[in-house]
Parts: C-alpha cells; sequence; structure tokens
C-alpha cells in the first residue's frame, strides 16, 4: 500500500482545498484507504479483465442495488428515482421504480403504473436556485450586474430592500414577506406582496436557507439583462451546453414522461389533514412557483423548473470543465458563506454551510449536503420534491438524484401523530388519516437517502481510482463511456 499513500494524501488536500477550518479534514484517512483497498483487490483478482467488467465488479461489491431496492421497493420511500454519478471518463445511471402509482379519478385513486425512465422529467424545485446563482453569475463576468450594488438600483420596485447589496441576495439574505404569496389570487397580487418583501431578523445560529432572495434576484437578473427570466437562462445558458430538456412548461407530448408528484399529504396537530392535487404534470410542488407563473411558463427565482437526469449530468460536467462560468467565479459561488461553528448547552453545533444559493460541506454529516470525502471546493444543490445535485470540480465527480418522493406519499406528520404510524415487515411505514386512508410515510426521505447518495459517491471515487490507478481516459473529443442499469 505504500506507493499509494501518495494517491491518498492528495485526496486528502483535494477534501481541504478551499475549506474553512471546521470543514477540514472531515473524512478519515482509513476511508479513503479502504475505497482503495477494494479497488486494488478487484484489479488483482481480475488480471484480465476490460475495464468495464472492472466496474461491474465494483458496483456488485457496492451492494448499491440492493440498498437501493430496499429504499425504494420495500420501504417505498418514493415511487421511483433515477440516480446518476461518475468521474471524468465514465457515467453511470440507475432507474428504479415508478414515475407514477396512482390517478385521482372522480374522487378516487385508482391504479396508474408507470415505469420509470432514463429520460423522465422531473419537478427540480429549489435546484432551481442554482440556476439562478449561475444565471446572475455570468451577468457578472459580463461586466454587466455589480454584486456590491443595491438591489433598488436594479430593481426599485422592492423599497424595503434599499442598503442590501445584491450579494447578500446571493448568499441567503434572509428576507420575509408581510403576507404569504400563496395566499394571492392571481400573478399581480403575488407580485404586489413580493415587491412588499422586507429584511428578517433571525436568531444568532439560525438556518438562513430561504425562497425570497432568489425570488428578488429573478427581478435583478430581468432589469440587468432586459429579458424574461426564463428567455435568459434558456438562451445564454442551457442552449449553450445543450440542456435540451430543461423547461419551465414541458412540452405537450412529453407530459407523460414527466414524474408524478401529486397527491402529498400532511397531517397536523390539531387532526386536520391535506392531500394535495394541485401539482398536475408539468405543475411545479412550489405553491409560490405556480402562483407566480410557472404553469404559463413563467420562471421564479427560486423553484419552477423541471429537467431530466441527462441534462443535470450536462450541468454538473459543465461546471466542472469552466463552460458556463469561469474557474475563479466557480470557486465563489462555492466558497461557505454564512456556516459557522458554535456551543449551545455545552454541545458543538454548527450554523448551516451555505455557499452562493448553493449548499457548502457541513462538518455535520447528517447536515450536509455534500458528503465529507468530496473536494473543499465541492458544492450542492437539492429540492423538496426529491432532487439533488452534487458537483466536485477537483476530483472531477458528480452526482444527480431525481426522484418523486411527494407522490402518493405522506410528506409531513406532526410529532404528536407519530405514535399512529405502523412498521411493516418490509421497513414501509404507513399511517392511517381520520377518513380511514392508509398512507406510506415518506417523512424521512431527506434523511434516509442520504445512505444512497453516499454509496454512489463513493463508488464514483472507486471508478475514478480504477481510472487513475490503469491510466484509462478517454480522449477528450471521445464520448465518456456510459452504463445504464435498470433495477428490477
Amino acid at each position: 500500500m505504500n506507493k499509494y499513500d501518495n494517491y491518498i494524501k492528495q485526496l486528502i488536500q483535494n477534501e481541504n482545498i478551499g475549506a474553512e477550518k471546521e470543514q477540514k479534514d472531515l473524512y478519515p484517512k482509513e476511508q479513503y484507504e479502504n475505497l482503495l483497498k477494494v479497488v486494488l483487490q478487484v484489479l488483482k483478482e481480475n488480471k484480465d479483465a476490460s475495464i468495464q467488467e472492472l466496474r461491474d465488479e465494483l458496483y456488485k461489491r457496492s451492494r448499491i442495488e440492493e440498498d437501493l431496492k430496499d429504499f425504494i421497493q420495500a420501504r417505498k420511500m418514493a415511487p421511483g428515482a433515477v440516480i446518476s454519478y461518475g468521474t471524468k471518463s465514465y457515467q453511470e445511471q440507475l432507474v428504479i421504480g415508478n414515475r407514477e402509482e396512482v390517478l385521482l379519478k372522480n374522487g378516487i385513486y385508482i391504479p396508474s403504473v408507470k415505469p420509470m425512465k432514463e429520460d423522465t422529467l422531473f419537478d427540480l424545485a429549489s435546484c432551481t436556485k442554482l440556476f439562478t446563482a449561475i444565471a446572475t453569475l455570468t451577468l457578472v463576468e459580463k461586466g454587466m450586474l455589480d454584486l456590491n450594488a443595491d438591489v433598488t438600483k436594479y430593481v426599485p420596485q422592492f423599497i424595503n430592500l434599499k442598503g442590501i447589496p445584491v450579494f447578500q441576495l446571493l448568499t441567503f439574505e434572509p428576507l420575509a414577506t408581510k403576507t404569504r404569496i400563496e395566499t394571492a389570487k392571481n400573478i399581480e397580487e403575488a407580485e404586489e406582496i413580493l415587491f412588499d418583501t422586507v429584511r428578517k431578523e433571525v436568531a444568532y445560529g439560525a438556518n438562513l436557507y430561504n425562497d425570497f432572495a432568489p425570488m428578488v434576484l429573478k427581478y435583478v437578473i430581468e432589469s440587468v439583462s432586459g429579458m424574461k427570466y426564463d428567455e435568459y437562462l434558456s438562451t445564454k445558458i442551457l442552449e449553450k451546453i445543450h440542456m435540451n430538456s430543461t423547461f419551465t412548461k414541458i412540452p405537450e407530448a412529453r407530459l407523460d414522461n414527466t414524474a408524478n408528484g401529486n397527491y402529498d399529504g400532511r397531517y397536523y396537530k390539531d387532526g386536520n389533514f391535506l392531500v394535495r392535487t394541485n401539482a398536475t404534470l408539468g405543475v411545479s410542488t412550489d405553491d409560490k412557483a405556480r402562483i407566480l407563473g410557472q404553469p404559463q411558463g413563467i420562471l421564479s427565482g427560486h423553484a419552477g423548473l423541471f429537467s431530466n437526469s441527462e441534462d443535470m449530468t450536462t450541468l454538473a460536467r459543465a461546471l466542472i470543465d469552466n463552460k458556463i462560468i469561469n474557474l475563479d467565479t466557480r470557486n465563489y459561488m462555492a466558497k461557505n458563506r454564512c456556516g459557522f461553528h458554535f456551543v449551545e448547552d455545552g454541545k458543538d453545533k454548527y450554523s448551516q454551510y451555505l455557499g452562493m444559493l448553493c449548499y457548502s460541506k457541513n462538518p455535520n454529516l447528517s447536515s450536509s449536503e455534500v458528503h465529507h470525502p468530496l473536494s473543499g471546493r465541492s458544492f450542492a444543490a437539492a429540492g423538496w420534491s426529491g432532487t439533488q445535485l452534487t458537483v466536485d470540480p477537483i476530483n472531477e465527480l458528480n452526482l444527480s438524484l431525481l426522484s418523486n418522493r411527494s407522490h402518493n406519499r405522506m410528506t409531513f406528520i406532526d410529532a404528536s401523530k407519530k405514535g399512529n404510524v405502523q412498521l411493516h415487515k418490509s421497513g414501509m411505514k404507513t399511517i392511517i388519516l381520520p377518513n380511514g386512508e392508509e398512507k406510506i410515510d415518506a417523512t424521512r426521505y431527506a434523511w434516509d437517502r442520504d445512505d444512497i447518495l453516499h454509496k454512489c459517491i463513493e463508488l464514483a471515487f472507486q471508478y475514478k481510482m480504477l481510472e487513475d490507478i490503469t491510466g484509462y481516459k478517454k480522449e477528450q473529443n471521445n464520448d465518456i463511456d456510459k452504463t445504464l442499469r435498470n433495477i428490477k
């Protein structure tokens, strides 16, 4: 193993590049060594194997397939998922489950099973924020936007935000509206509420993540570019890198291959419950995005985009290769802007580590969207609908998770009602609502899916190690190696 010491040291160096004190040395050297050990063992035991046969063996040993079957088929944490991860030379895609399970007709849920496909479209939800950050930073690179300038210089309608620079919007300035936007009757009323946005005072160590800062940035982008946000994003970014399956309004012909995110349930403390039926195919699960015009093709800055696995991988690779924003801008975006360590009641705690409308690495793994072995320049985006994108530009690794976790599932159950949840032998949890309906409890989705994502990232590391050890790489002008694994 001695000749690989420098290799492990380099990975540890990568982990710490660009990181702050609390973000460093989070993944033990022994765990990097364990990843490498498996790769060396596979190479030793399969001396005449091709690169793809070696990858297949690493995939088999990872047991990702078994874990994913448990997550989707046994515990039913989501109807289905499409996961893609890879290295500079290789991309692997996993497809499992269904894009739709049921339809509501005449007040009755009827079976309507539609299998997931590798090109199924998904509601990105808050992953849209990453696009807003990128769009904003492209305008900065063009010299059209000054991050230190006051928000009201570009959009005077935000009269209460005088004195707040654009930079602070990119770093999740805590904002709020006086009235809930989703209560508006139309777009005009919703915008009137939004333009009255105010700065919100938050407690020390509080989570700064919010929807309103990127919602304001949408109007900054439009003012500076002279274009509607959706038009600017499409013509200046998506078309440039050939993201041909990313939409605000999905074309009619592609609606059937869109993952159904409708019928999510909430069960409240007072005994009331709600099963939402307004997130029909092609309509965002986000209430604010809908009232601000997403069904009509009007994109707000915080949510509203739909995309598929291929496009999200294209985005990740373009960011790694500096095809959208330059190296310095990308590093600037990924750097932690607000997270910090503090002590409360004698316990170490960390406020949420955020970059520019994206996640930076949190020292607490259970709170981190960025897995700890990834480099210090890594960043991630995540959406309530069950989506996640991770980009590691130094190790040149990427991962996207797309799922429809809200379809036919309970996404919120008040703690006072948790005692009514039943655990089945398969590991699935259900709860019976006051109307007698039995619903699947998927409230732990965001935490439980991390086990899957971490394994996928660690497997991507092993694929990278395999390529580095063998010297394998695709020529720059050639397509990368790809594997599609349909899991039944």
